[in-house]
C-alpha cells in the first residue's frame, strides 16, 4: 500500500497544538496512515484530531516529538537560572515522589497499602477519587500518602530534568497521576536546574506511556535511595512489543531532596 501524505490541515493542526518540540514527522506519518484506516474516521475530521492527539498522550516522547527540537541540553544542570519563553513545551512524567514528608513514613504507607490491596484483590490505580478510603472488607480503608510537596522528573523525549511543585497542583497526586502523563510548560522559572511548576504556568493534558505498568517499582527504589538502602535488582521489563528491555526508567535521576524545613 502507498503512503498517504498527511494533509496541511493536520500538520497545522499538530503544529499548533504541540508547538515545542515539533512532532516527529515519521511518527506523525505512521499514526496518520493507520488512523484514517479506522472506521468512522475522515481525513481532517475532529474525530481524526482526537485520535492523533490521544497517541501523541500514550506515546513515549522519545519516540513521537522531534529530538533536534527540544529544551536546552543542561536546562537540568545546577547552575541554569532562566525563565521559558516562547510557545508551551511538552513534557512527560517519568518520576514523581511526595517530598514534603519523609522517606520512612511513605514507605510505611505504601507496605501498608500493598498488604491491604492484597488481601482485597483490587488494584489501588483503578479511577476513582484517591481522597476516598478504599474499603478492604475485614481491614478498614486504606491509608493515604501524605500529600505536601510533589516532585517530579521530567523529559522532553531527550532531556531528564527535575521539577518541583512551587504552589500545589491539586490535579497530581502520589497514587493517581500515571507515569508518561503530558503537560505543557509555559513561562517556567528554572532555578538552580529544577522547574519551579505552579497552575499558572503548566497545562495539564493528561496520558500515560508504558513506562507506568512499573511504577511500584520506581517507587520502592526512590524511597530506599532516600533512606539509604541499596537499591533492588533491576528486572527484566517486557516493553509493549514483548521484548525484554533491562533499562527502562533506569537511567532517570531521583526526584530532588525535600527542601529544608522552616524553623
Amino acid at each position: 500500500m502507498d503512503s498517504v501524505t498527511v494533509s496541511m490541515e493536520v500538520v497545522q493542526w499538530v503544529n499548533r497544538n504541540f508547538p515545542k518540540p515539533r512532532v516527529d514527522r515519521d511518527w506523525l506519518q505512521g499514526c496518520y496512515e493507520w488512523a484514517i484506516t479506522l472506521d468512522g474516521v475522515r481525513p481532517n475530521s475532529q474525530e481524526l484530531f482526537d485520535i492523533i492527539r490521544l497517541q501523541i498522550l500514550k506515546s513515549h516522547l522519545s519516540e513521537s516529538l522531534d529530538p533536534t527540537d527540544g529544551l536546552p541540553k543542561d536546562i537540568g544542570h545546577d547552575n541554569t537560572n532562566i525563565t521559558l519563553s516562547g510557545v508551551p513545551t511538552l513534557v512527560e512524567i517519568t518520576s514523581i515522589s511526595e517530598v514534603g514528608s519523609s522517606a520512612f513514613q511513605l514507605d510505611q504507607v505504601r507496605k501498608a497499602r500493598e498488604d491491604r490491596i492484597q488481601a482485597g484483590g483490587f488494584d489501588e490505580y483503578d479511577e476513582g477519587d484517591e481522597d476516598a478510603d478504599l474499603e478492604v472488607e475485614g481491614e478498614g480503608p486504606l491509608p493515604n500518602y501524605p500529600r505536601s510537596m510533589l516532585a517530579f522528573v521530567l523529559s522532553d523525549g531527550t532531556t531528564q530534568f527535575q521539577a518541583m511543585e512551587y504552589k500545589p497542583l491539586p490535579q497530581l497526586s502520589l497514587v493517581q497521576t500515571p507515569l508518561g502523563f503530558k503537560l505543557q510548560l509555559k513561562a517556567v522559572r528554572i532555578v538552580c536546574g529544577v522547574a519551579n511548576l505552579e497552575p499558572d504556568n503548566v497545562i495539564l493534558l493528561g496520558g500515560k506511556s508504558d513506562l507506568n505498568q512499573h511504577r511500584d517499582y520506581y517507587l520502592r527504589q526512590n524511597l530506599r535511595e532516600r533512606m539509604g538502602l541499596p537499591k533492588e535488582p533491576t528486572p527484566e521489563f517486557e516493553d509493549v512489543e514483548g521484548e525484554i528491555d533491562k533499562n527502562s526508567g533506569a537511567g532517570a535521576p531521583g526526584p530532588p531532596s525535600p527542601p529544608p524545613q522552616a524553623l
